[in-house]
């Protein structure tokens, strides 16, 4: 996901405490919004977004984006330039205020990665994955209260054949990340975001990666399903769907493939697990939204691969003046 502009960062003033996750409740449908900060803010502005986003219909908030350095041997975490050290004393009050202070729980997750930001899962590399998660952990993801991790693995530049040479690169250490975060979380949230051509050759079907011979989801996969709970499959920019529509694509190219190797995925909800990921600046208004989610629907009906019951968007800062509008409107047309 490329990073532009966030009105407001989602902080506000409170004391440094340990937050624990609160276990997340069942939900009709996931309405999953993206939310780009950068620090410091004034306290008004980030009042107001923090109301905006707990009052909105959705109920998955991912944070953007947790940047990696590995320097000296040493690991440093940041919320996209400011290090966590000198955040979780006001984030902290503030994750908690977004997940219960609301009528409906609501999740919150950490993206690592974005566009042009390689340089994370360079780091992660070089420090070993096991290192990271439980450094991770301890600095951010439990201070916080934080739910989940969103994987975001991205090129420094160009189209779909360097998005795979990434993958080619870093794609087992993105399996690895998702292996030993579930293992030290549970009950967390897994999600990966990659655009929709990866979505069809890395996900759809098995294709073998470096270090992964059966592929990323048999990597991921696990006794009872897998460790990856959802992709937000990017349908914009580098994601844009060509030479057929968004519904054929998803039929042909996600839904069907993924249906056909269900027993080496462990996936069983194809339509649950390919999570439409829209971005309103990029020629892709509500309408187009709700249009596209009928159409998926129908396309996939005869695959008996269920129904979309999740919708994503790329981010807060587009949506901001018409965030009531987008919420109702996106609830209005999942069915799961």
């Amino acid at each position: 996901m490329r990073r532009r502009e966030f009105l407001g960062s989602c902080l506000a003033a409170g004391a440094l405490h340990a937050v624990p996750a609160v276990a997340a409740p069942t939900a009709a449908s996931r309405r999953i919004l993206y939310v780009y900060g950068q620090v410091p803010q004034p306290e008004q502005a980030v009042n107001a977004a923090v109301e905006a986003l707990g009052n909105s219909g959705f109920n998955v908030l991912i944070l953007s984006f947790l940047r990696v350095f590995l320097n000296g041997g040493q690991l440093e975490l940041r919320y996209n330039d400011t290090p966590f050290s000198e955040l979780n004393a006001t984030l902290a009050p503030v994750v908690r205020r977004l997940q219960t202070g609301f009528a409906g729980r609501k999740r919150v997750l950490l993206c690592l990665g974005g566009w042009a930001q390689l340089e994370s899962f360079e780091s992660v590399l070089g420090y070993g994955v096991a290192r990271f998660i439980a450094q991770l952990n301890r600095d951010v993801i439990t201070p916080l209260g934080i739910d989940g991790l969103d994987l975001d693995l991205e090129p420094m530049t160009g189209g779909l054949p360097e998005w795979m040479a990434v993958h080619h690169e870093y794609g087992k250490t993105v399996a690895d990340i998702t292996n030993e975060y579930k293992r030290s979380n549970p009950s967390h949230i897994v999600t990966h975001a990659p655009v929709s051509g990866i979505a069809a050759e890395l996900y759809a079907k098995p294709a073998p990666l470096p270090g992964l011979p059966q592929g990323l989801l048999a990597a991921t996969r696990t006794t009872t399903g897998n460790n990856i709970d959802w992709l937000n499959v990017q349908l914009y920019e580098g994601g844009a769907v060509t030479g057929m529509t968004i519904p054929d694509f998803y039929r042909t190219r996600l839904v069907a493939p993924l249906e056909a190797s269900q027993a080496a995925s462990g996936i069983r909800r194809p339509l649950h697990f390919f999570t439409p990921l829209f971005e309103p600046h990029a020629d892709q208004p509500l309408e187009f939204c709700r249009k596209t989610i009928r159409a998926i629907d129908a396309d996939c009906r005869s695959l008996n691969a269920g129904s979309v019951d999740g919708v994503a968007l790329w981010e807060y800062g587009q949506i901001a003046s018409a965030i009531d509008r987008w919420s109702s409107g996106l609830q209005g047309v999942l069915r799961g």
